[in-house]
């Protein structure tokens, strides 16, 4: 099927290609890996007082941060009961206007705060957005809990690298980030 990577000779090719069912086979399989590798946390996931985690840190000691979407689904089930027939259950119900399904994406996109727990895998991707041209100056230890308290004034969100895993290239990251979390079907 033309999956090994190489450049199409047409722009037919490319079409093909790219509307396969093996190219979305692909696709899906590669962002659904990426996507093991982070969680995307509002709230500090850690009990103790004292956890220490890795950030990466840019030039006037700024946080490296990446635009991140986030869907808001506790909205959209407001909003779905607020519009739906009798306050019923919520997103994909009647409404009482229109005779039709209520059915709305909320999301938003925020900066999310690269954070790690390893110092090696840290230093790592330090290393490879340094490579790149990307700007990283190095890494910084802090306290969990005070990476979220960072998090809730700044408004931003937490991309945690679990210890032991293979953080995605930073191109693949920075654009599952931002993905809308669905395919253009839809």
């Amino acid at each position: 099927m033309g999956m090994d990577g190489g450049i199409p000779g047409t722009s037919g090719e490319f079409l093909r290609r790219v509307s396969s069912r093996a190219y979305g086979m692909r696709r899906h399989l590669m962002e659904s890996l990426d996507s093991l590798a982070y969680d995307v946390l509002e709230t500090n996931p850690w009990r103790e007082d004292s956890k220490p985690v890795y950030v990466l840190a840019r030039r006037d000691n700024h946080l490296w941060t990446m635009k991140t979407r986030r869907t808001r689904s506790e909205v959209e089930r407001e909003l779905g009961m607020l519009f739906s027939k009798g306050g019923g259950s919520g997103v994909g119900t009647k409404s009482k206007y229109s005779g039709s399904k209520f059915n709305m994406l909320v999301e938003d996109i925020r900066e999310g705060i690269l954070v790690f727990e390893d110092e090696d895998d840290a230093v790592k991707y330090c290393d490879l957005l340094q490579g790149g041209g990307q700007g990283c100056e190095g890494i910084a230890e802090i306290e969990a809990s005070s990476v979220f308290n960072i998090c809730h004034k700044m408004k931003a969100l937490a991309v945690l690298f679990r210890r032991g895993t293979t953080p995605p290239l930073p191109q693949s990251l920075e654009r599952d980030l931002r993905a809308r979390k669905r395919s253009l079907e839809d």
